[in-house]
């Protein structure tokens, strides 16, 4: 799972850090932690559906589902601009990514970890409906 994830941020930082992608993504003016989507149909023509662009999503919602599931948020911006940030995705830092694949990992755990507490507290009431379900009626 790290590993995939680390790939995923190795791969964003090139594309948003790629001077010539500036037309479409690059990093934001407004925020050092930042980056700005200005075309989307660009991102998706142009980025993703590059065999480069797979790790980052087939088309651009699935692009800005990886991003929110990375930790990123959305900073409004103007019609058809998308900016994202993360305090730890900052230009010219590459050694922060670690930090993040740790934390993104540790909330992954605690996520796991809270579906099976509900597992858990839902699986004897659904016994019980199995039951009344199955019994005879007299």
């Amino acid at each position: 799972m790290i590993s995939k994830l680390s790939t995923f941020y190795v791969q964003l930082y090139k594309i948003v850090d790629d001077s010539s992608s500036d037309p479409i993504i690059s990093w934001s003016k407004s925020s050092p932690n930042g980056f700005v989507v200005w075309d989307v149909r660009k991102l998706r023509r142009d980025i993703l559906m590059k065999p480069s662009g797979v790790l980052l999503g087939r088309n651009s919602t699935e692009f800005i589902a990886n991003l929110r599931s990375h930790g990123f948020r959305s900073v409004l911006k103007g019609f058809g601009e998308l900016e994202f940030e993360h305090d730890d995705f900052t230009r010219g830092t590459v050694t922060r990514k670690k930090k993040m694949v740790k934390a993104l990992s540790e909330r992954f755990d605690a996520q796991i970890k809270a579906f099976k507490c509900r597992f858990k507290a839902k699986k004897p009431s659904s016994l019980k409906v199995d039951l009344i379900i199955s019994s005879p009626i007299k």
